[in-house]
């Protein structure tokens, strides 16, 4: 037994990432603003939104995609990490046109 683990494939996109839809999106009637989905995304995907303002209340601000081309395509590790289940990816299956994987 060599100890070696096998390589990890790598994806390559097919298309500009521009043309492809793959990005998460959020109910911002779900978001509770708590920023976990900020903290997990290395490629800068979400911010946190301008505070909501009514003549009596001021609401906590709501998460937003900010820059969705960041978003790694067919990545989903945002969707498990949102306590109020705010965020929803399209369906990967739609998507695997646009990823081949490499070594």
């Amino acid at each position: 037994m060599s100890g070696s683990t096998p390589a990890k494939k790598r994806k390559r996109l097919l298309a500009p990432r521009e043309e492809i839809a793959w990005f998460p999106s959020i109910d911002a009637a779900a978001c509770n603003g708590c920023e976990a989905c900020a903290d997990m995304c290395r490629p800068g995907v979400f911010k946190l939104g301008a505070p909501e303002t009514d003549a009596a209340v001021v609401r906590k601000p709501k998460m937003l995609v900010a820059n969705p081309f960041n978003c790694l395509v067919l990545c989903a590790r945002c969707e498990p990490v949102c306590p109020s289940g705010a965020i929803t990816l399209p369906d990967p299956r739609e998507f695997e046109k646009y990823v081949e994987y490499v070594e």
